[in-house]
């Protein structure tokens, strides 16, 4: 029986029902006392310039942190915390596109590609949003039906829908349950054919079966595995190491998914990656995506994914409270006083880009094993030591 929830301590209370943004218009309109506000306004974040004199495929160009703004001794009291906590195992900066702090804790060390959990969720909304720019996927609002037609239980689901969380299907993290998902013949059909608790488009529930949905789209949709779309259009531009693997166990049970698999990404019994999590990275491969990210999609001159694309995925589109939401895949939120959207996986595996500041933040900690810890803190301490001396 499986011990432990693979949601991130931050995200495992996220079964609670949530207004949508759906909801929030209605409320607005019918002019109720309840008025929510957006975490991220219309304007969108304040984007950092992406004429870049570099960019890291290859390798990361490294710079004093001292020379970028950031409060030096504040950043020895979060390394201090972070080589005190058991579970760390490093934590990168990258602020105006130079690697400015990386340091390692607790065995950790730079070329330790490891399981990001559900990190892993970021990086298969991206590829939704490449497979519409490439014209596979007309839009967001399209039917799941539509491209997985043997699923007749999606009904009136959207994409929208499932990259947003809000499909209404009962779900669980943990679990017996949880379990016999993992061992499941049929990821998506055992997903979908689950209880509904709402309405499409009402309510928040946090599901890694949501997340795995995307993976079967994306084959329907490109007649690639996400493995094969990621490798051509993510890992291969980025240099990011990466090798599909070539055999898969028809019956996996959970403990195969905390053997440590380096530069793969684990597969349901189809052989299909996991959209919910199982890709393993480094942590200077962690903050390369984030880098493309706060650079909206370019790099190195080459579009990887629409502006647009990238600006509707990292805003709030459904709400937890005031400050916290998600995006398409994204947890968005303020941290350390900034807005920030973060790929954010079990145990403190944590991808946090602040445009307003040109930075990415990279967490990782023990993933085989994770624990509760205070990554959050000392994600929040990072920020304002990168905010701290550019505000003099």
């Amino acid at each position: 029986m499986m011990k432990k929830s693979i949601v991130s301590a931050i995200l495992a209370i996220c079964s609670s029902f949530l207004l949508s943004m759906a909801d929030r218009n209605a409320l607005a309109k019918n002019g109720d006392d309840v008025v929510l506000q957006r975490i991220v306004s219309e304007k969108g974040y304040a984007w950092p310039d992406n004429d870049r004199p570099f960019w890291p495929t290859r390798g990361w160009d490294t710079a004093p942190m001292e020379s970028h703004g950031i409060d030096s001794d504040k950043m020895a009291l979060a390394a201090q915390l972070a080589a005190d906590d058991p579970f760390f195992r490093s934590l990168l900066v990258v602020k105006n596109g130079y690697l400015v702090f990386e340091e390692y804790y607790n065995g950790g060390r730079r070329e330790q590609s490891t399981e990001v959990w559900s990190v892993t969720k970021s990086f298969t909304s991206a590829l939704v949003g490449i497979a519409i720019d490439e014209g596979h996927i007309e839009n967001v609002d399209d039917l799941m039906v539509e491209y997985l037609p043997e699923y007749r239980a999606f009904e009136d689901i959207t994409i929208r829908h499932v990259l947003t969380h809000t499909t209404g299907l009962e779900w669980t993290e943990e679990g017996d349950e949880f379990v016999g998902w993992i061992e499941s013949e049929d990821w998506i059909g055992n997903a979908v054919r689950r209880e509904r608790l709402a309405r499409p488009g009402q309510v928040l529930l946090y599901s890694s079966g949501n997340s795995h949905f995307l993976s079967g789209l994306i084959k329907a949709a490109t007649g690639k595995t996400p493995g094969e779309y990621a490798y051509e259009h993510i890992f291969d531009p980025l240099g990011i190491a990466f090798k599909r693997l070539e055999t898969v166990s028809s019956h996996p049970s959970w403990d195969d998914f905390l053997i440590r698999t380096p530069r793969t990404w684990k597969q349901d019994s189809n052989g299909l990656e996991v959209g919910a999590f199982g890709l393993h990275l480094t942590a200077r491969e962690m903050a390369k995506f984030g880098f493309l990210f706060l650079n909206k999609g370019s790099w190195d001159h080459k579009t990887i994914l629409s502006e647009q694309w990238v600006e509707d995925s990292t805003r709030d589109h459904v709400l937890r409270t005031s400050n916290f939401g998600f995006g398409f895949q994204w947890v968005v939120s303020e941290r350390g006083g900034q807005l920030a959207f973060n790929g954010d996986g079990w145990g403190g595996q944590i991808i946090c880009v602040i445009p307003a500041m040109d930075t990415v933040v990279v967490i990782k900690s023990d993933a085989e094993n994770p624990g509760s810890h205070a990554y959050y803190e000392i994600l929040d301490l990072v920020i304002v030591a990168a905010t701290q001396e550019s505000a003099r």
